[in-house]
């Protein structure tokens, strides 16, 4: 249900957003052009069964997916807003998520349960 009123909120407070208890993701740029100013605006992140990407105030929209790397399981989904909440396995495993933003810039992260 927090998620629902936080996915209403555009300009969201990454600090106030973020929990404390999470597996953070770190992201990568993919291909050969950076985008340094969307990477600092970008939190990814994994808890209690969802993956997380919270973006600056500038992203309007997010498509995700989560891939499990032992049999190739996917979880997608994407938003109108700065946030994205992926619904994903809590299995152990080795995971990565791959997502695009609004300005054209894609990026992925590997993170294990």
């Amino acid at each position: 249900m927090a998620f629902l009123i936080l996915s209403c909120i555009i300009n969201v407070n990454l600090s106030a957003f973020v929990p404390d208890d999470n597996i953070e993701i770190d992201i990568n740029s993919m291909g050969d052009i950076s985008y340094p100013r969307s990477v600092d605006q970008l939190h990814c992140f994994y808890q209690d069964g969802y993956v997380y990407i919270v973006g600056g105030s500038d992203i309007t929209f997010i498509n995700g997916t989560v891939t499990r790397r032992s049999d190739n399981m996917q979880w997608s989904d994407s938003c109108n807003s700065n946030i994205l909440q992926i619904s994903v396995s809590s299995d152990a495993g080795v995971y990565r998520l791959t997502f695009t933003l609004s300005d054209g810039s894609s990026y992925y992260g590997d993170y294990v349960l």
